[in-house]
């Protein structure tokens, strides 16, 4: 069992490694994590195009002249760009630096968001996030009515969110709209997880080994179909908001299995066997 504790290293420094991409973060950009256009302001131009273009060369040509965030759309549906830019550029003048690049701009989709907009999102999606983890808190606690299962399955929610945007940051996503939908599922994911093991833990019957490795087939079965029909969603790219969100809830599931199998349960099984359950 003591080598079994050892576990809850893996996501202790998994938190450390995110606290300090954040911290990094804010010290260079003023900001803890990339935010999107729809959450700051700006504009969002989508184009479809006959053939895969190739978007670092246009997105190093254009960048020397204002500062955009580029990315390649592939799917049934064909290829495509979505390009975002910041309040102070234009979007006519994006596509007429792209048509002299040879690229087709027809019937462009373009979104525009305001900066007071953006941060009315920004800031309303901050409430969002605070009110989820105040009513799981209280959904925790009237179920286990126990200080120490209720801190733990919340350390652990709020480990896979940490750990989760700081890997965005590496991989690059930006936090949207959708990425934020993304977020709140899974913190409704992971109290699930977290739910399942605690209740097999706490109320099970039969040796703890036995009730321990229960929790733990069927925590990473539904992980791990979870994920498979992810992937299928973001290599199928059907749309851009939902590959967004695939990407991000493949990201944070990872994570949860992590931080739920190798730290949130050996909290549980040490608060168990000091107890006597």
């Amino acid at each position: 069992m003591d080598r079994y504790k050892a576990l809850i290293i893996i996501p202790l420094v998994l938190l450390v490694f995110s606290v300090v991409v954040l911290v990094n973060n804010y010290s260079q950009t003023g900001e803890w994590f990339k935010r999107s256009i729809e959450l700051k302001g700006g504009s969002i131009i989508e184009l479809q195009l006959s053939e895969r273009v190739d978007v670092q060369s246009v997105e190093h040509s254009l960048s020397s002249k204002f500062p955009l965030n580029m990315r390649e759309l592939s799917g049934l549906g064909g290829y495509g760009i979505i390009i975002e830019i910041g309040p102070e550029t234009d979007p006519q003048y994006v596509l007429t630096e792209l048509q002299a690049l040879g690229i087709d701009t027809e019937q462009p989709n373009i979104q525009t968001i305001g900066p007071a907009l953006g941060e009315t999102f920004w800031a309303q999606a901050q409430t969002g996030i605070i009110i989820a983890f105040i009513l799981m808190g209280i959904l925790v606690f009237i179920l286990f009515r126990e200080t120490v299962p209720s801190l733990a399955v919340m350390s652990c929610a709020v480990s896979d969110i940490v750990i989760t945007l700081a890997l965005m940051q590496v991989f690059g996503i930006e936090l949207s709209l959708a990425g934020f939908a993304a977020v709140l599922m899974l913190i409704g994911y992971s109290i699930d997880t977290d739910i399942l093991l605690t209740t097999r833990l706490m109320k099970g019957t039969g040796e703890m080994n036995d009730r321990h490795m229960s929790a733990l087939f069927t925590g990473l079965t539904m992980s791990v179909t979870t994920l498979g029909a992810l992937s299928a969603l973001l290599i199928f790219g059907l749309s851009p908001v939902i590959s967004q969100i695939a990407m991000v809830l493949i990201i944070g599931l990872s994570v949860d299995i992590v931080c739920t199998w190798m730290q949130n349960s050996i909290l549980i099984r040490w608060h168990c066997e000091r107890r006597g359950i």
